[in-house]
């Protein structure tokens, strides 16, 4: 049964690759004015909704759902979560599909056309909508099960660090930075009317995905390929705007990882297993908790299967005849 779910899940995502690769090859199309502001001051419902009905949000739409598939229905071990994210690499960033607008403007360009005062394009605003309502859906589905960029990262953590040790940062050290980072942002906006991260794009590394290779972003791209053997996910954890929107929005997701606290036996398995640090704090039942990639590997080590990502926390109380 598990196994079938995984070839649906599996099938799903070949089925959005063979989605676009026809209508790439044979259109070649590639246009699109989603990277500028201003124009586009038709903001109605109609056209946001045929928006969201275009090929890649429909094609976003299916693999976040076979991801949430996968999370909801069984385990998900490295192998197959590394293979989903080499699919959803090639699937939305070398075959060119969520490109534009980047994720990284969707979040910060309406921003900054609130404070200066200038329009926001109906493509930012349909984009934000899609990263918006995965992530009130399932916890980080867009961020975990969409982003090209956050998929490159966490091939290259997969790859053994020359040290042999993987670094998990303090969320609150790593949270701290993240959100002087857009701070910053926001007062370089007030002061020039430019933001921090698309100046000369030092800070955003979505260009890679246009095949843009300036020296800046070269120098950028490669330093955090290179963190991503020691660190997981760094820049969604210190810089990006997308993954702070998105953290956000995880404390109000409908499905998320939760804990089965009477089926924990406190064997500590699935934090030592897990890349981030955010299931410390769920099995602890922290309020305040990093951000949790929906990866699925810690509900894998779980031995006890007292990790879901469901809707609600689950009760369960054991009887003597459980045992």
């Amino acid at each position: 049964m598990k196994q079938n779910i995984i070839y649906l899940s599996v099938i799903c995502i070949a089925l959005s690759m063979i989605l676009i690769c026809v209508p790439v090859m044979a259109e070649g199309e590639g246009g699109g004015d989603g990277s500028g502001m201003g124009g586009g001051g038709n903001t109605d419902i109609a056209s946001v909704s045929s928006g969201l009905l275009s090929l890649q949000y429909i094609l976003g739409g299916l693999v976040a759902l076979a991801g949430l598939i996968l999370l909801k229905t069984t385990k998900i071990n490295w192998n197959i979560r590394i293979l989903l994210m080499c699919a959803v690499f090639i699937l939305f960033g070398v075959l060119v599909v969520m490109h534009q607008p980047s994720p990284l403007r969707t979040v910060v360009d309406p921003v900054t056309a609130l404070i200066i005062g200038s329009t926001i394009t109906i493509k930012k605003i349909t984009a934000l909508i899609f990263i918006g309502s995965l992530s009130v859906i399932g916890a980080k589905l867009f961020c975990g099960w969409v982003c090209p960029f956050g998929a490159l990262q966490e091939i290259i953590n997969r790859i053994p660090a020359p040290t042999g040790k993987k670094i998990k940062l303090p969320f609150n050290i790593s949270n701290s930075i993240r959100i002087s980072i857009f701070s910053i942002s926001l007062i370089m906006v007030l002061a020039t009317g430019s933001d921090l991260y698309t100046y000369h794009n030092i800070l955003n590394p979505f260009e890679l995905f246009d095949w843009h290779f300036e020296l800046v972003l070269s120098v950028l791209v490669g330093t955090i390929l290179i963190a991503s053997l020691f660190v997981y996910r760094p820049f969604c954890y210190l810089v990006c705007p997308v993954g702070l929107l998105s953290w956000l929005l995880e404390h109000i997701s409908i499905f998320r990882v939760r804990i089965i606290q009477d089926l924990c036996n406190n064997c500590n398995k699935c934090i030592r297993v897990a890349p981030c640090p955010s299931v410390k704090a769920i099995v602890n039942g922290d309020t305040l908790q990093p951000d949790c990639f929906a990866c699925g590997v810690c509900i894998d080590a779980c031995p006890t299967d007292a990790l879901k990502f469901g809707i609600r926390k689950p009760r369960y109380k054991q009887n003597k005849s459980d045992k």
